[in-house]
């Protein structure tokens, strides 16, 4: 009896010390606005082209002002732009390897073997994952799903550095 009031008890003092939001608190609240702004997209014109596919809308976010702050990432512009108008979105790893396998319910795959997310900062690809990227104020960061590895988009890899 004594271990089930324990347990109890501990569940309890959990919960207190953690804090709760519905799904509209969360999509709602804003993070502390930085002095640095740039401008993100979110496109998926290619899926929308992409045979048998139900996509109907390509432009998921249109041009949007976020504010960041010095050393943030273009994972963490993301984030948080996606929060401020209830996008969905999903990620893999940790640290510099975050990786973006879908944004509005559209995944890696959907598409073909050859489709996914990948993003361009000022209309250039870095070759680094986008937790690693540090975008600069004024900044324009676009979001784009490719069906072709990139060569859909604008992003042909050659094997060097694209930025």
């Amino acid at each position: 009896m004594k271990k089930v009031i324990s347990l109890s008890l501990l569940f309890i003092l959990l919960l207190c010390g953690c804090s709760i939001k519905s799904a509209d608190e969360y999509y709602s609240s804003k993070e502390p606005e930085g002095k640095l702004h740039a401008t993100i997209s979110i496109d998926c014109s290619r899926a929308v082209e992409y045979k048998g596919s139900k996509r109907k809308k390509a432009e998921i976010l249109k041009p949007y002002s976020v504010s960041f702050a010095d050393g943030e990432s273009v994972y963490d512009l993301l984030k948080r732009a996606c929060r401020e108008n209830k996008i969905q979105f999903e990620y893999e790893g940790e640290g510099d390897s975050v990786y973006i396998s879908g944004i509005d319910y559209l995944y890696e795959f959907d598409c073909g073997d050859l489709s996914g997310w990948e993003y361009s900062v000022n209309d250039k690809f870095p070759n680094v994952g986008c937790a690693a990227s540090y975008p600069e104020d004024g900044d324009t960061v676009k979001w784009l799903f490719t069906c072709d590895l990139g060569a859909d988009i604008g992003n042909v890899y050659k094997g060097e550095s694209n930025g």
